[in-house]
């Protein structure tokens, strides 16, 4: 089966992904990214830009590897949007280059892995473009890479009417054949509904089911890659339970809804979506939280922590914090020849992204530094947890 280069993206010929049956040689690109390890900013270099005005962020970013997207930022926006611009350019950069350094059956691992960001875009983009066509403020949000680079992207969001940027990316396979195939088949019912919520849902529950379909014929090479996102997802469906918890107790709702498959929940985690029905009707938060920990060791402790004080936006920056870290942590703990250190690369450069847009914000509004502080995920130099 013969490679072929669409979009800059990668991508095999007669559609979906398959992976071949030899062993993955990571050796290569592992190195590479062992080298740019020592880039990552670490507790000392968010603590040097925390309570400086933008401008003096952009100035010590422009001596780092951000420098040429610092350059570039710099004389086509302003304001604090320069950072935002340098920042986002800058992981859409990092992670595309990933690819080059990996090929045959880790280059097709690699893509599973940068297929998150394709998801991603796709669901911000329908996101701007169903709240505010033709504006284009959800590119904002969107790392030109992959499928969805900066051209492309544009075009969507240029669009004047939400269903014609839907057809554009049913129309031109974007970001991948199977994504826009899923997202045209759940069109008709949102055109019925307007629930754009349910819609994103279809579209990322057809993610996580391919991905995870994938994922179950790759054996040892692609265990922590199904891992990672096992876990990811576990972690949603375990929020989406909590707010249904809620929803029943504030009277929202009459009961748990009758569900077909998945319903709203995502497919392609390790938990048995029962569970997380059966914990919320219990009562008691505190025996719901038991009951959700079972299995799940990481969630013990921030389950009580909720359980005591109902904040589900702390827990879900808790969980989020841990598994972050835990991924980061694969630099160390992963098998140095496997997919685990680019998941750890590409999980350390995200979190980077966003906690230097959390230090821009603060900047730009003129927060206290130590609420900015007290929202980073911080790792020590070298991405180490």
């Amino acid at each position: 089966m013969v490679r072929t280069e669409v979009a800059g993206h990668r991508e095999l010929r007669g559609g979906a992904l398959k992976l071949l049956t030899r062993r993955a040689d990571f050796g290569y690109g592992n190195a590479r990214l062992r080298a740019r390890r020592a880039d990552l900013l670490g507790r000392a270099g968010y603590e040097a830009l925390i309570g400086k005005d933008v401008d003096a962020i952009l100035g010590a970013l422009s001596e780092t590897p951000y420098g040429p997207e610092v350059e570039a930022a710099l004389t086509r926006h302003h304001g604090a949007h320069r950072l935002r611009e340098a920042v986002r350019h800058h992981l859409a950069r990092v992670l595309e280059e990933m690819r080059s350094f990996y090929k045959d059956r880790a280059g097709d691992l690699l893509d599973v892995l940068l297929s998150r960001w394709d998801l991603h875009n796709t669901v911000t983009l329908l996101r701007g473009e169903a709240v505010a066509p033709h504006t284009e403020d959800a590119l904002l949000h969107v790392y030109p890479m992959g499928a969805l680079g900066d051209a492309l992207a544009r075009e969507v969001a240029r669009q004047n009417e939400f269903a014609a940027a839907v057809q554009l990316l049913v129309r031109w396979k974007l970001p991948d054949p199977e994504t826009a195939r899923g997202l045209g088949e759940a069109w008709p019912d949102y055109e019925r509904t307007e629930d754009f919520p349910a819609l994103e849902h279809a579209v990322t529950a057809n993610w996580t089911a391919r991905t995870d379909g994938i994922l179950t014929t790759t054996g040892n090479d692609g265990a922590p890659l199904r891992r990672f996102f096992g876990r990811e997802t576990d972690e949603k469906n375990l929020l989406v339970a909590l707010r249904l918890r809620e929803a029943l107790r504030r009277g929202e709702t009459d009961g748990l809804p009758v569900l077909e498959g998945y319903g709203v929940y995502l497919p392609g985690g390790s938990t048995k979506i029962a569970r997380f029905d059966d914990a919320i009707r219990l009562p008691d938060a505190g025996n719901a939280a038991t009951a959700l920990a079972a299995g799940h060791e990481e969630w013990r402790r921030p389950l009580e922590r909720w359980a005591d004080s109902g904040d589900l936006a702390g827990l879900q920056y808790e969980l989020e914090a841990r598994r972050v870290r835990d991924a980061a942590g694969l630099f160390a703990t992963g098998d140095p020849l496997g997919v685990d250190i680019p998941i750890a690369y590409a999980v350390a450069k995200e979190t980077e992204a966003r906690n230097l847009r959390l230090i821009g914000e603060g900047a730009a509004r003129g927060l206290d530094p130590a609420r900015v502080r007290a929202r980073l995920v911080l790792f020590d130099e070298g991405g180490v947890p």
